[in-house]
């Protein structure tokens, strides 16, 4: 019995009437009639019995009209979340980023996001780079935004925000006075910065490497504020991202200085190669391109 043959069943139990129930069902008497006896012959019993001109259900008859409506009402309702979702008014994406990422950019980004699309809701996780990649490429998470490069060709990759990394120093430190820094100057030099969770710290040691160095970290953390507060307390060199140390700084006398060659810090959105992509996340994907565009000289720039 299929789902056409359920509407024609409950239809004829509703009105009790051949004639009144094809005429609803837009078909002929003749073949609403063939159709019920095919699933009479099926289950191998009676489903209607006949008075005068009434068709009754009979006890098989009303136990199967109570399931077809229930089978029939939970259709309704998997043809209505369908329609919903296609229509973006139910969804769920689950995004991932690093914790000083979101308190940077992403609050606002959110709320004017779900002010958008009310019935899509999302669900974060805070991580470093290199544990979120891993838990896109798992499936464990729709998507997430990490510094590039990304470490892997089973992700996807939109860049959205440009910076750079800078070596950041009190201004009492002997480094103050310098334009910039090398990575050759850090021979010997111990710094702080972001533990192996992040991919800040991968850059810094191939770039080390580069050089025939060896990283010297007096701290790695994961938390950008601890990190900031130990290193300009104890008048170490810290090495981080010109946004997160503005986001802290206030009024601290501080000197950021650039390295040479420039040391880039870009963050891209990652997501799944040939995986399927659900409507809300397309419209998460969507609204932070756009959002990035509308809040910024350069898309391709902090914001």
């Amino acid at each position: 019995m299929d789902i056409r043959e359920m509407r024609y069943f409950i239809e004829l139990a509703r009105t009790k009437n051949m004639t009144k129930a094809a005429q609803n069902l837009y078909i002929s008497q003749p073949a609403l009639h063939k159709a019920l006896r095919k699933v009479e012959a099926e289950l191998d019993t009676t489903l209607f019995c006949r008075q005068g001109n009434e068709f009754l259900p009979t006890d098989t008859g009303t136990i199967l009209l109570e399931k077809a409506q229930s089978v029939l009402g939970l259709v309704a309702q998997m043809e209505d979340s369908i329609a919903a979702t296609k229509n973006l008014k139910l969804g769920k994406v689950h995004i991932g980023f690093p914790s000083v990422v979101g308190s940077m950019y992403l609050p606002d980004l959110f709320i004017q996001f779900q002010q958008t699309y009310p019935g899509i809701s999302l669900h974060t996780t805070e991580a470093g780079g290199a544990t979120l990649a891993n838990m896109v490429t798992e499936g464990e998470i729709d998507m997430a935004i990490i510094m590039r490069p990304v470490y892997s060709d089973a992700l996807n990759e939109i860049p959205i925000i440009k910076n750079q990394m800078v070596a950041c120093v009190n201004k009492c430190h002997p480094w103050a006075s310098r334009d910039y820094v090398t990575i050759r100057d850090f021979k010997d030099v111990p710094f702080v910065s972001f533990d192996e969770n992040f991919n800040i710290n991968t850059q810094l040691k191939e770039r080390f490497k580069a050089e025939n160095l060896h990283p010297n970290f007096a701290m790695t953390g994961s938390s950008s504020q601890f990190l900031y507060k130990y290193a300009t307390h104890l008048n170490n060199i810290l090495i981080l991202p010109i946004p997160m140390i503005e986001l802290y700084c206030n009024d601290d006398p501080i000197k950021m200085i650039p390295f040479s060659p420039t040391f880039p810090w870009e963050l891209c959105l990652i997501f799944r190669k040939n995986a399927f992509l659900s409507t809300a996340s397309k419209a998460l994907i969507n609204f932070i391109q756009e959002y990035i565009f509308q809040n910024t000289l350069d898309p391709y720039y902090h914001f």
